[in-house]
């Protein structure tokens, strides 16, 4: 009995596998059926669209042929083979363009796509050029539709990088006076997103993100930054200091306008706005907030290595604003300028202390 019903059992299974088998086989059927319908419909359309083009392109040479007519002072006749000319050239046109997508079409119909690219696909990418030309960093999704024109997207994203040399100006002093030139550096990291200012136009880019700022100012002859009653002074330390260095850390929303060459790239299938391997400059500023400042001293005393570490404003503000500008050098690398019109920290000899760097800035 039981194995009566283990057979039951097993032939069951085997017919609603098989059901299940059968449908799923008859819905991916009608998937590809479906989706070479809307690839072949989408390639008619593409017809129409071909011939209208041309139509429109005959128009255009037509009246530039009665344009010139007058001015050249051409016959009747010289006109009439003029036109003739370019409507022979116009009509094969069509008909090779058309044979193409004719043979697209069956094409489709045999294999279920038209191309590789057909279709969507998922790109993973680590700053890479995909096969558009654009930098992929993460994911992206293309969803590619035979006939339809693929336009480039307005509003692209990317990492920022920068690093170089960073000083301080005052009323009362000027560069490297009192913070070592080759010693003061800043860093800066974040995201920024650039959208085009006009729709069909490279020309001019408006540049917004997001940054995390950090500049340093090493402090010379043996001085730290000490906080008294009557204010902030750079005072001597008791012994020599090895290392004295400020840290102060922003972050930021810089905001740029960015303009320069451009080349419009345009196929059948796609049109974009390149800017690669062109003049480019971007002139803007920043504004956010001061995240903290840091004092680091190390120095040896009685035998001993001491490293301090201290959190202090120095009475510099909160609310952090100032003028950036870069240039591009090559490929992602540009010539990066920022100043702050902020100021970092006072101190009664000094006043003001404002922070200003030069360097170099990355956009991947």
């Amino acid at each position: 009995m039981k194995s009566i019903m283990k057979i039951a059992l097993a032939a069951t299974v085997v017919i609603f596998a098989q059901n299940v088998h059968a449908q799923e086989v008859e819905e991916v059927k009608k998937e590809v059926s479906e989706d070479i319908v809307s690839q072949v419909s989408a390639l008619e359309k593409r017809k129409e669209q071909l011939t209208e083009n041309w139509k429109q392109t005959l128009k255009r040479r037509i009246e530039y042929i009665n344009a010139q007519q007058e001015k050249l002072n051409l016959s009747a006749a010289e006109v009439e083979v003029r036109k003739k000319e370019e409507a022979e050239e116009i009509a094969l046109n069509i008909e090779n363009e058309i044979s193409i997508i004719d043979n697209q079409i069956e094409l489709v119909k045999r294999t279920g796509h038209m191309n590789p690219y057909y279709g969507t696909s998922v790109e993973i990418g680590l700053g890479g050029v995909d096969r558009d030309g654009n930098r992929v960093l993460g994911v992206a999704v293309n969803r590619n539709k035979p006939g339809v024109t693929n336009y480039d997207r307005r509003t692209y994203g990317e990492t920022v990088f920068a690093t170089g040399l960073n000083n301080a100006v005052s009323d009362n002093a000027d560069i490297g006076d009192d913070f070592s030139i080759g010693k003061s550096t800043f860093v800066e990291l974040g995201y920024a997103w650039k959208t085009r200012v006009f729709e069909n136009s490279g020309a001019i880019q408006f540049k917004y993100g997001l940054s995390l700022q950090s500049n340093f100012l090493s402090i010379k002859d043996d001085k730290a930054l000490v906080s008294l009653e009557e204010g902030n002074v750079l005072e001597e330390f008791r012994v020599d200091l090895k290392k004295a260095k400020l840290r102060i850390t922003n972050l930021v929303v810089p905001l740029h306008f960015e303009f320069g060459g451009w080349k419009k790239e345009q196929k059948d299938d796609y049109v974009r706005y390149r800017t690669a391997g062109k003049f480019r400059m971007g002139i803007g500023g920043y504004a956010g907030v001061r995240l903290g400042t840091q004092q680091k001293l190390k120095y040896k005393e009685n035998g001993d290595r001491i490293k301090t570490k201290s959190r202090e404003d120095f009475d510099g503000d909160n609310l952090v604003y100032g003028l950036s500008s870069y240039i591009r050098v090559t490929g992602d690398l540009s010539l990066y300028a920022k100043y702050d019109l902020s100021s970092a920290f006072k101190t009664v000899e000094l006043g003001e202390v404002n922070n200003v760097s030069l360097g170099l800035r990355l956009d991947l």
